[in-house]
């Protein structure tokens, strides 16, 4: 069962989720929302705590009024301590806010935010928004991932940084890797050149490797847990298909603009195709305050 500290957490971050606002150029506010999904079964992550938490503050009838219309800025609250969890939240969503270009904001409606940082208090845990009809930023769930071993072996196994979208043609229910001689369930491809090339990089079930997310473990993909693969798999192809602008290439770099630059016609205007409307962000950044822990008695 939780400590007293983590059910008084709760409870100070249900008062701040009803008073918090982030102002920025393109995102009015960052509200504490959730969708329905699949729970986590395994106690051991300490996002999967936080969640919990979240949810037993916040009720489903209240996390869906959240999303209606932005929040007021928030006031002083004077309490004892507060929910690390949320924290890491807010600060997950202004590294999203700083990061992707205004341009870009219109044309995405899911944003996914991923440290693949070794430690921190973001470390290896991706965090999902959507953006809600008055333009908020709505935070639902974060859990963890795995990231590259950042070091070489056979190949190079470093996971790439910057934005990214994905890629409408190469969504696998069942990929093989032939590089890695690894199965890739659930498997959704980066839409970008790496070094050159189209990258294999993906967003995938973890499979057998579930018991090591949370630590750097993959050959350069960022593993989930099978659930949310599955879930994402199919809520991004049934949900957020659309016209996305066409990222340039840095040929300086020779790869795929990790920035959010796009391509533009003569009259300035973005040049769009089909693919979904979801943005990945990946960056190197352990977060500004304490890893969670989660404490089991």
């Amino acid at each position: 069962m939780l400590r007293l500290r983590e059910l008084a957490g709760a409870t100070a971050l249900a008062m701040l989720g009803m008073g918090a606002m982030m102002s920025a150029p393109f995102l009015s506010s960052v509200q504490v929302s959730f969708r329905p999904a699949v729970a986590m079964d395994t106690i051991r992550i300490a996002s999967t705590q936080a969640n919990d938490a979240l949810r037993l503050a916040f009720g489903t009838k209240r996390a869906e009024a959240a999303t209606q219309a932005p929040l007021p800025p928030i006031a002083p609250i004077h309490i004892a301590a507060t929910d690390p969890a949320f924290d890491q939240t807010i600060d997950a969503a202004d590294r999203l806010r700083r990061k992707i270009p205004s341009e870009l904001y219109p044309y995405f409606d899911v944003y996914l935010y991923v440290s693949k940082a070794a430690a921190g208090s973001l470390a290896q845990h991706m965090y999902i928004f959507h953006k809600s009809p008055s333009g908020a930023l709505v935070f639902e769930e974060t859990f963890p991932v795995s990231t590259g071993r950042e070091q070489y072996e056979r190949y190079f196994t470093t996971t790439p940084v910057g934005l990214f979208e994905l890629d409408p043609n190469r969504f696998e229910v069942s990929h093989y890797s032939r590089t890695w001689r690894a199965h890739m369930p659930w498997a959704m491809f980066l839409n970008a050149t790496i070094n050159g090339k189209q990258t294999g990089v993906a967003l995938h079930s973890a499979g057998s490797h579930e018991p090591d997310l949370g630590h750097r473990a993959s050959g350069g993909c960022v593993r989930l847990p099978h659930a949310k693969a599955a879930e994402l798999f199919h809520r991004f192809q049934a949900e957020n298909r659309g016209m996305v602008p066409i990222f340039s290439y840095d040929s300086s770099r020779r790869r795929t603009s990790g920035d959010g630059n796009i391509l533009h016609d003569a009259s300035g205007n973005p040049i769009l195709q089909p693919g979904y409307r979801v943005l990945l962000f990946i960056e190197n950044y352990e977060g500004s305050g304490p890893a969670l822990v989660a404490v089991v008695t």
